[in-house]
């Protein structure tokens, strides 16, 4: 008895953590809540600022202690996932500011049509994690 509930523990406990593997990720929030997902040593930080000139817009930080942040460009490693899984690149990347262990910048998208119910902001190859995932809920 002791050994069957030892395993069936045992199993739960994998199952939960391979459906969280792979996509790094923070959890679905509402506009203008801020996400962090951490990972290889440098943090990433996505706003959803709501629709600023009618368009999906987002503030993306980078931070670290170590190392240099410098070699990363927003319009490469920054798409939006509608909720059919087709990425867009951004339409514009403001207000990009920092260097070295800080930088930041605007990133503003087309909306995908039609209007999905939510979107995702998907930061690929920072500090060796494949895809950071930030998840929000649309009005």
């Amino acid at each position: 008895m002791r050994i069957a509930r030892m395993l069936s523990g045992t199993l739960m406990v994998t199952a939960l953590l391979l459906a969280g593997a792979g996509r790094p990720g923070a959890g679905e929030a509402p506009p203008g809540a801020k996400q962090s997902v951490p990972g290889g040593g440098v943090t990433v930080d996505v706003t959803f600022q709501k629709e600023r000139n009618e368009a999906p817009t987002f503030q993306v930080v980078l931070d670290t202690h170590s190392g240099n942040l410098d070699g990363y460009r927003f319009e490469a490693i920054v798409r939006l996932r509608d909720g059919r899984g087709s990425e867009v690149a951004p339409a514009a990347v403001e207000d990009v500011k920092g260097s070295g262990h800080h930088r930041e910048a605007t990133v503003r998208f087309p909306w995908p049509d039609p209007k999905p119910n939510s979107l995702e902001v998907v930061v690929k190859g920072v500090a060796g994690v494949p895809e950071r995932v930030f998840r929000w809920t649309v009005q």
